[in-house]
């Protein structure tokens, strides 16, 4: 386990390091435009595979997204039986070795590396100090606002694919007998 979180941790932090060199260097963007699109981008893909992590490794679990909007359609299908909403996220990946894996490399270990608060923070405190009055807001709400945004559109992204996708999500009506 500590060894997968370790190597989606490296994968993580070189794609940082190249889609903020891109954004930044080839570009031409602000480093807190590029940090801003490197964290939105990884707030949309914890989503997108937090939730099919759950759908996928998790489905005859309690889960904490059973008590979600975006869940209802699978809810109805028999996703997710009842439990603790708030339980912690790491808990929810405890009954399936699989699962446990799949959410150490990819959201412990590549997401973690990829995403960066530190980095945010330390770009936040260099734009205030430069005066950037302007730079400073966009950066901190548009970050917040987007990147909630952004994981919410993950989540949404996942259940359609898993809609989509796997066979015991259809609804029972929509199936054809053979």
């Amino acid at each position: 386990m500590m060894l997968g979180i370790g190597v989606g941790g490296a994968f993580g932090a070189l794609a940082r390091h190249l889609l903020a060199y891109l954004a930044h260097d080839v570009i031409g963007l602000p480093q807190y435009v590029a940090v801003m699109i490197v964290n939105v981008l990884g707030c949309l893909l914890i989503g997108l595979v937090f939730m099919l992590i759950e759908a996928v490794y998790n489905r005859d679990q309690p889960s904490r997204m059973a008590g979600s909007r975006l869940a209802a359609p699978l809810c109805s299908r028999g996703w997710w039986p009842p439990g603790d909403p708030t339980a912690p996220v790491f808990r929810e990946f405890a009954a399936d070795v699989r699962a446990q894996l799949a959410s150490a490399i990819l959201i412990t270990g590549f997401l973690g590396g990829m995403t960066t608060f530190s980095l945010f923070s330390l770009v936040s405190l260099q734009l205030n100090a430069g005066g950037d009055t302007v730079g400073l807001l966009v950066n901190v709400v548009g970050s917040v606002v987007l990147g909630v945004l952004a994981t919410w559109g993950g989540l949404k992204l996942g259940q359609l694919i898993v809609l989509a996708r796997h066979p015991l999500a259809r609804d029972p009506s929509e199936v054809t007998q053979d």
